[in-house]
């Protein structure tokens, strides 16, 4: 069979942030996505009006092939992007991003195509969006204001006709991904006006707007999932249950998704938020294409070293030797539950004094970029950061405040287990400070983990409160995350010692669909208090505490996490469901739900 030819539109296309970034990386460094795959071309927005090194513009590993405003063009591409250049008022930026996955051997390219398209033809774009309006009833007035819609939509136009001057006959059609919402307006146009040069994908790494609910619901996913639930027994939707969401321009734009030749949800969650939010996805197949977990290769004697080190640090920071390490390597957003940790940590500090045990939780997020290591090392040499925290940058900002306020709080209470947070990206003595292991890097963190927390109210899949698993880390995700059915899936629903699952969606009586939306604050909170306690039983008979102990979850986590790499999840789930889409086959209709 043909090898295939795949866009993605993304605003990852030159650095990794977040979830995206790690599939694109997942994906392109893939041998069996090679060996399918003939051409990746990642596109995106750039701010090349902004004056900058022309070396950066691709990221550290890129090579620039062709750029106007910096005089570039090694393989006469002019010839073919100029005049989309001219007729759009944009600035074009292509070349190639080298791959690699640190730690591992595994390699990957992509071609990088960018566009500047802060300013813009007027007249087309308004023509583009009066056929938006006219063909699928998106109104952009609405939401002009919003620089994440208007500068999707204005890329949409000059990346179509772009991928089509790049792109050799042979090669198509193309399939172009809309990872999440940035990619629905050029979807959309693909749909308009490529029906013969492209096949049209909605990656859904999340359903925009679940999260909107979920995040801004003082029930938070007790209410949602709950609602989700009852609304769908009596066939209601998501503007039947929770009002007009017309103002949320993510929702409008994802509510489209249908249009596209195939959708894919990362998790069994998203992919039922997905057909919650209109009748038009009931007969719409969803294709579930779980997200790879890191399968990096631990033996007990790098594990043993890198736990040795993390336990030096911490030592140096309270001033006594943990027994039990935990982490939580996460964004600062509310949907990530950081209170939970705190909670479970209550109970555990209780138990740990029962038995002698100490203990310290690293949190690992940052609100302020990457602080430059003159910062780190004044702060660590001023108030000991990051054992304290003063508020303003180049310490606390934005959610950093609250967060540091629940851990003073917490620490200033309990005695076996306090809580360190570190408002830093990477992990580095650079990054953190004098204070850490000369030789200690980002993978001895999540190789020395006895527990990684991943408690979230919204977590549509979540990689990172894996990652720790091949390591033999007990993995504490809520059921809510996507992860959680992936886990379920390789294990055919069978209990395993490396993963907890803490459900704080469950309610003790049925309730119906008003009773649920009326659900407050201290209801959550009783049934988060419940869940916590369990949660901390359950750890106290999973947590290793001897070397045998420890080598047996090493072993049980690497025979899981071999099951649920990326090579798998690309030859078992992506590939066969791009060829069906290439041969314009669709799946048997779904039935409608009762």
């Amino acid at each position: 069979m043909n090898q295939l030819t795949l866009a993605h539109i993304t605003h990852e296309a030159v650095e990794k942030i977040g979830g995206i970034g790690s599939v694109l990386e997942g994906f392109i460094t893939s041998p069996i996505y090679q060996q399918h795959v003939q051409r990746t071309i990642l596109v995106g927005p750039a701010n090349m009006h902004v004056a900058g090194d022309p070396r950066g513009r691709l990221g550290p590993d890129g090579e620039i092939l062709y750029s106007t405003v910096d005089g570039i063009d090694e393989v006469g591409h002019g010839v073919k992007l100029r005049p989309i250049e001219y007729a759009f008022d944009v600035a074009i930026t292509y070349g190639i991003r080298n791959f690699e996955i640190p730690g591992d051997t595994r390699r990957g390219t992509a071609e990088v195509l960018l566009l500047d398209v802060f300013r813009t033809n007027p007249d087309r774009l308004a023509m583009f969006k009066l056929r938006l309006w006219e063909t699928f009833g998106i109104d952009s007035s609405r939401y002009e204001h919003e620089w994440g819609y208007e500068e999707y939509v204005r890329l949409a136009e000059p990346a179509f006709y772009s991928l089509v001057a790049l792109l050799d006959e042979d090669e198509l059609p193309c399939v172009m991904f809309s990872h999440e919402f940035m990619g629905m307006p050029a979807a959309l146009k693909a749909e308009l006006d490529g029906a013969n040069e492209f096949r049209t994908i909605f990656h859904g790494h999340e359903c925009a707007t679940a999260r909107h609910l979920v995040e801004n619901h003082p029930g938070h996913d007790l209410t949602f999932y709950n609602a989700v639930r009852e609304a769908r027994t009596h066939g209601r939707y998501v503007e039947d249950v929770f009002g007009d969401l017309s103002f949320h321009f993510r929702h409008q734009l994802i509510s489209r998704a249908h249009v596209c030749d195939g959708v894919i949800a990362v998790g069994d969650h998203t992919a039922e938020e997905i057909h919650f939010l209109g009748r038009q996805f009931d007969h719409h197949h969803i294709d579930l294409v779980y997200n790879g977990v890191p399968a990096m290769k631990v033996a007990f004697e790098d594990q043993r070293h890198s736990r040795t080190m993390l336990q030096d640090y911490c030592e140096r920071l309270v001033n006594w030797r943990p027994d039990v390490l935990l982490t939580h390597v996460t964004r600062p957003v509310i949907s990530k539950g950081i209170w939970r940790d705190l909670a479970v940590c209550h109970h555990l500090n209780e138990q740990f004094a029962a038995d002698g045990t100490r203990g310290v939780l690293i949190i690992l997020t940052s609100a302020g970029g990457v602080r430059r290591p003159h910062a780190i090392q004044a702060m660590e040499a001023e108030y000991d950061w990051p054992r304290h925290h003063h508020v303003g940058y180049p310490d606390l900002v934005g959610p950093e405040i609250d967060f540091n306020h629940m851990i003073e709080a917490f620490n200033a209470n309990h005695d076996r287990l306090q809580v360190i947070l570190v408002n830093q990206f990477g992990w580095s003595p650079e990054l953190i400070g004098n204070q850490l292991p000369a030789d200690m890097d980002i993978a001895d963190l999540r190789r020395a983990t006895d527990v990684e927390f991943g408690m979230a109210t919204y977590e549509p899949f979540g990689i990172s409160p894996l990652e720790p698993l091949g390591a033999g880390a007990v993995c504490v995700i809520s059921a809510v995350c996507g992860c959680a059915g992936f886990v379920d899936h390789v294990t055919n629903g069978q209990p395993v010692d490396n993963v907890v699952v803490a459900d704080y969606t469950a309610l003790d009586h049925h309730l119906g669909e008003q009773e649920i939306l009326d659900l407050s604050q201290s209801h959550r909170d009783d049934v988060e208090s419940r869940v916590a306690a369990e949660i901390a039983h359950t750890l106290m008979s999973r947590i290793p505490r001897t070397d045998d102990a420890r080598r047996k979850l090493i072993t049980s986590g690497q025979q899981l996490v071999g099951r649920m790499g990326w090579d798998q999840v690309i030859d078992q789930e992506l590939i066969p469901m791009l060829h069906r889409v290439i041969r314009d086959e669709q799946p048997a209709p779904l039935a409608v739900p009762a």
